[in-house]
């Protein structure tokens, strides 16, 4: 789940100056209001509320800077420190502006290089550093880029050259002789000597006959080594489940009065089983990954291709950037939202927003109404992870919620309301006035209250395994790149003893078991209070605080030691008629046959402290693997571990937690994965 930091900003001002200035009777008349329209409604009528100067406020593009940065990165890519020159390329063109609009329409009609764009020529420049790199499709792609945005005539012949030579490479030869043909064509706009002139489109030629004559004139299969491949989403175990459409087959989800929605194995499940692959209703990355991954999909920009109007955004390809809505509505207040300290929450639920134009949300109206939980659970309803429908009644306790609470929520939600009133979000359907609030206003400033509620309860950390060098776990640790919302995965009630793994495709979530869980028995996942490495009163407090229940797990009712306190003296072992636990001191242990309080029988155990002495084998085979970095084995070792343990032991155990906790940084590998890049030199 989500740990919604305090960050710094001017909105905690803001909001106490308004709560200071209300009189208690005010605050009286606010805390018995029953609904999100009539909340927000008081609020707007606050005068202390619009003492606020909200303008567009984001940081543009700079031709200046984009120039510094290109110069520097030629002088690095003139020294052949091609990483460097990326970097710094990568910089210019970020800064770079885009023309568009009247601009555009000039620039494109001229056929002066004085006003041909800086964008262009810095993403020419940075395609010959990925080239020199060997990163071929994203050299491709800066190509074609740097051709739609006006690149000087003179030097087109220079770009499709290029790109034919990479194409060649790529056996992409249909296209390779497309490209020469465009090298030719543009060489005629070249300004060179005639015995230069002669020398390319004798270049050109030789290819273009080559092709020409038949002997390469179909695409081969790209190899290998030029594809990115973006980390596999296995299939769920058993198949897809046909109501909850993200789940296993092996996963129910039970209604209960006291814990809501929960899910349940519908089969006996096993380590290693899939249980959900979804994709998020709607993420937002966190601020300080701006600069190195993409806004829409949460991939690494090895190229980062950047908004066409601010500076504080990237994303990974042309098409990530044209499928973002949401960011040409966040674009001209992105700085000032960041400025104000807003939570990863509140963006989270101001994108729930933003995503989607106003009239997708005023076409919803009519159908916006409290479903019966019990009853949506219990029917053969399809559960479409995609409907807005399932994400709206995710749950928010707005019945135990102070008013103060709602109050602070209120006034932030006047706050993103006037943000987004100085956007082109609400398009002609808003007040004209800051200080006023219309019907459409009113109707969008009470999702957002609800969904700044939703978020707390049910927003999932996205996140990215950092590696500090390739192939090599030494030093690996999981880092959160985002949050988002996964309305499947919300329906998973908490336990200190998780029963899975979360692992991530972009924004896509991946589960897997981690342990066994019998048929009828709770799956339950972790919302970030795990028992081996936080205690009972840390625990139960942090969930109380965050999510409000209070936790009565196994490990909680049990009260399991964490790990560092273990005792390895210890052990549970199962009984081997009623599976009931058999607590055993090893060290004092006289006679191997031990008797069941549960059901009387005895159980001879010589024969599991020799399958023990196996698992230990088993899991240094797999620490081995894991060392060599071959994944595959390793993982299978430690499912075959935990299987083994299981059948013997009852938790908590060191070494079950061990095979739990290498199996889980396995499964992390298989996700989104980053590796610390070397220092370039200067």
């Amino acid at each position: 789940m989500v740990e919604d930091k305090d960050r710094p900003g001017f909105f905690k001002d803001y909001h106490r100056a308004v709560r200071k200035a209300i009189s208690n009777d005010q605050f009286n008349e606010f805390s018995k209001l029953k609904t999100n329209d009539d909340r927000i409604r008081f609020c707007f009528s606050l005068p202390a509320i619009h003492d606020i100067d909200i303008k567009p406020y984001f940081r543009g593009k700079s031709e200046k800077e984009a120039l510094e940065k290109k110069e520097a990165g030629n002088k690095c890519f003139g020294r052949k420190n091609n990483l460097e020159a990326l970097r710094l390329y990568s910089q210019a063109v970020v800064k770079a502006p885009v023309p568009s609009g009247k601009y555009w329409k000039l620039i494109k009609e001229s056929a002066d290089p004085k006003k041909m764009t800086m964008y262009a020529i810095c993403l020419a420049n940075r395609s010959a550093a990925l080239y020199h790199l060997r990163e071929y499709h994203y050299c491709v792609k800066d190509i074609d880029e740097a051709l739609e945005h006006h690149y000087p005539k003179e030097l087109k012949y220079k770009l499709y050259k290029r790109k034919a030579r990479l194409l060649s490479h790529m056996k992409q030869h249909v296209e390779a002789r497309d490209a020469y043909r465009q090298a030719l064509k543009w060489l005629d706009w070249a300004k060179m000597e005639r015995e230069k002139r002669i020398e390319h489109q004798t270049d050109i030629q030789k290819w273009l006959k080559m092709y020409e004559t038949g002997k390469v004139v179909k695409n081969w299969d790209i190899p290998e080594c030029y594809i990115e491949h973006p980390p596999v989403i296995p299939e769920l175990t058993g198949g897809r489940n046909e109501r909850f459409l993200s789940a296993s087959k092996k996963i129910d989800i039970h209604y209960d009065n006291n814990m809501g929605r929960y899910a349940v194995a519908s089969e006996d499940i096993e380590p290693g089983d899939v249980l959900v692959t979804e994709q998020p209703f709607a993420s937002v990355l966190n601020r300080e990954e701006f600069g190195s991954h993409c806004q829409k999909c949460f991939k690494t920009t090895k190229a980062p291709i950047p908004c066409k109007k601010c500076s504080s955004v990237l994303f990974c390809s042309v098409e990530c950037r044209q499928s973002s809505y949401f960011h040409t509505i966040e674009c001209p207040i992105l700085d000032l939202l960041v400025g104000s300290g807003m939570s990863i929450n509140c963006f989270l639920a101001l994108r729930l927003v933003t995503q989607k134009p106003v009239s997708y949300f005023l076409d919803m109206k009519e159908k916006l109404n409290e479903e019966d939980l019990k009853e949506i659970t219990n029917n053969k309803e399809v559960y479409d992870p995609s409907d807005f429908m399932r994400l709206y009644n995710l749950v928010c306790h707005s019945q135990f919620r102070t008013a103060e609470d709602l109050f602070h929520r209120c006034v932030m939600i006047v706050f993103l309301i006037k943000a987004l009133k100085k956007t082109k979000y609400f398009d002609g359907k808003g007040s004209s006035s800051g200080d006023k609030v219309n019907d459409v206003e009113l109707f969008i400033g009470s999702l957002l209250l609800r969904f700044l509620q939703i978020v707390q309860f049910n927003a999932h950390e996205v996140s990215e395994f950092y590696l500090m060098s390739p192939r090599s776990l030494d030093g690996s640790k999981n880092e959160t790149l985002g949050a988002a919302i996964y309305p499947t995965l919300a329906l998973f009630n908490h336990s200190c003893h998780s029963a899975q793994v979360r692992y991530f495709s972009g924004q896509q979530v991946i589960t897997k078991a981690i342990r066994n869980i019998r048929k009828g028995e709770i799956v339950p996942e972790n919302y970030g209070q795990s028992f081996p490495s936080k205690n009972k009163i840390q625990r139960k407090a942090e969930l109380a605080d965050r999510y409000w229940f209070e936790c009565n797990c196994e490990a909680c009712q049990n009260d399991w030691p964490m790990y560092k306190d273990m005792d390895t003296s210890t052990m549970h072992f199962k009984c081997h008629k009623c599976h009931g636990p058999l607590n055993v001191n090893t060290e004092q242990l006289l006679n191997p046959f031990i008797k069941c309080e549960k059901c009387g029988d005895q159980t001879n155990i010589l024969s599991t402290l020799k399958n023990l002495q196996n698992t230990e084998q088993t899991f240094k085979g797999a620490c081995k693997e894991m060392e060599a970095y071959n994944l595959e084995k390793a993982e299978a070792l430690l499912i075959e571990n935990l299987k083994q343990l299981e059948a013997c032991l009852y938790p908590p155990y060191r070494d079950y937690h061990l095979t739990q906790e290498a199996y889980m940084k396995v499964c992390l590998c298989q996700g989104n994965i980053r590796i610390k890049q070397p220092k370039t030199e200067e």
